[in-house]
């Protein structure tokens, strides 16, 4: 299928789908989000200003939550103080806590406050019947070797960690 950007694989025995899988041309599928981004936006200067060198919270937060639009997430920026900075959808549906921050001294509070937040939105999905498993990130605009130091407490706090070289790669 040369001239395709995505194509659909199917395993069947019989007359049974076993497994579908979607496979897409990252270099030739068309990203309509980007498009609608780049028409204000033209060479995404704001969002990478946003995620590298404002200084408010608050601008690195929007500048995060656009990036997960271009990827296909749909997140939402919480105006509530007592929450996640960002709840995520991700296009299968599941969700996502996520605490931004763009120093390392807070990272400790942070990671306590999203396990918190994680356990009671995990709580709220399973009362109300709903799949529950939550993951929890912390976005940070520091360099990975620099949030070193609290590699064990993300590992047994089960929260990803989005470094420096992730966003600069995205």
């Amino acid at each position: 299928c040369p001239n395709s950007d995505g194509v659909l694989a199917m395993l069947m025995i019989g007359t049974e789908t076993v497994r579908r899988n979607w496979f897409v041309d990252q270099a030739k599928a068309a990203n309509q989000r980007l498009v609608a981004v780049q028409q204000f936006d033209k060479d995404l200067r704001m969002i990478k200003q946003g995620l590298f060198e404002a200084s408010e919270a608050a601008r690195f937060e929007n500048a995060v939550a656009a990036l997960l639009f271009l990827f296909g997430f749909s997140p939402a920026v919480q105006l509530e103080t007592d929450s996640p900075d960002l709840i995520v959808a991700t296009p299968a549906g599941k969700l996502a806590v996520v605490e931004c921050t763009t120093r390392i001294a807070d990272v400790a509070a942070k990671i306590g406050k999203l396990v918190d937040r994680r356990g009671a939105l995990t709580k709220a999905l399973q009362a109300s019947g709903h799949p529950a498993d939550v993951t929890a990130a912390v976005v940070c605009r520091l360099p990975r070797d620099q949030i070193a130091a609290h590699s064990s407490l993300f590992r047994s706090s089960r929260v990803v960690l989005v470094a420096a070289e992730e966003l600069s790669n995205a």
